[in-house]
């Protein structure tokens, strides 16, 4: 994961820490070059405060995290060059070109997503959802595409998802919900209206919850039991369409249908093959 994904992620933050975030997120070629002394000298801190800071972010000290920022200066110097998420294309660009631009944006946004992505967590994540015998996925407007295409894929190994498309089944969903049941909440932003009402009854219910948005937007750790986070450029309404996020969240949950798949990959195999003729009418 990024250095700056994980600053991203790190929570209670104080604001002398905070202070030393936004200043080697600025100047990260510089910072690559001092020594702990000179950075606490130019942001006017105690070199122990830096070490904190270190600590917080699972690193041994300051060495090591100019190790990890270096690395990430040249994985960003050998990428590729960088697309605008909120407006990839321009008016003048002929289709090829569209298509381009939309293909780098895609491969931005996917690894970017794939960064923030902690191999311990999505474990315990794809567990959770493997063991659960209903799966109920809480969003709305565009997100409801993923959502229903995560559905799709689940049904074709015999595992049931509710995808509720209004606020009042949304609602129903939950006060039906029992605890084989496992929530998941998807919303870029964190601030869709409908997403408190129903996390609070969740918790209530002792439903575990899945939140799936971009770093930073996990608003309310207290009713989450994970969250796994996505690509965070795109611009919440200055924008073309929702092409970053829409992607991002696509990509989440097909990593998350290929974790659960492979939990019982044989008897997955063997039920698709049992069953493709009757789902498919076309053989």
């Amino acid at each position: 994961m990024l250095l700056e994904n994980t600053i991203k992620l790190c929570e209670a933050l104080t604001p002398v820490e905070n202070d030393i975030v936004k200043y080697i997120l600025a100047n990260k070629s510089l910072v690559v070059e001092m020594t702990i002394q000179q950075l606490s000298i130019n942001i006017s801190v105690s070199k122990s405060a830096v070490h904190r800071l270190c600590r917080k972010l699972g690193l041994k000290g300051f060495n090591e995290l100019k190790v990890k920022l270096a690395q990430d200066l040249a994985d960003i110097e050998k990428g590729q060059e960088v697309i605008d998420v909120n407006y990839p294309f321009e008016q003048h660009d002929s289709p090829k070109m569209i298509a381009s631009k939309l293909m780098k944006l895609y491969e931005t946004t996917v690894r970017d997503t794939f960064d923030y992505i902690d191999a311990v967590e999505l474990e315990k994540i794809s567990t959770l959802l493997y063991n659960a015998e209903v799966i109920d996925i809480y969003t709305h407007a565009h997100n409801l595409n993923p959502a229903e295409n995560f559905l799709d894929k689940m049904l074709t190994i015999g595992r049931v998802v509710n995808c509720p498309s209004s606020f009042y089944k949304q609602r129903m969903t939950v006060l039906a919900a029992t605890k084989t049941h496992v929530a998941m909440v998807l919303s870029y932003s964190g601030k869709a209206s409908f997403i408190f009402p129903i996390l609070k009854q969740l918790y209530v219910r002792k439903i575990p919850v899945v939140f799936i948005g971009k770093a930073g937007s996990n608003l309310y750790p207290n009713y989450v039991t994970h969250h796994l986070p996505i690509s965070d450029k795109e611009n919440l309404q200055d924008r073309i369409s929702q092409f970053s996020s829409h992607i991002a969240l696509q990509y989440m949950l097909d990593v998350l249908f290929g974790c659960i798949y492979n939990k019982d990959r044989k008897r997955n195999i063997r039920y698709l093959h049992e069953s493709i003729s009757f789902m498919d009418d076309r053989i």
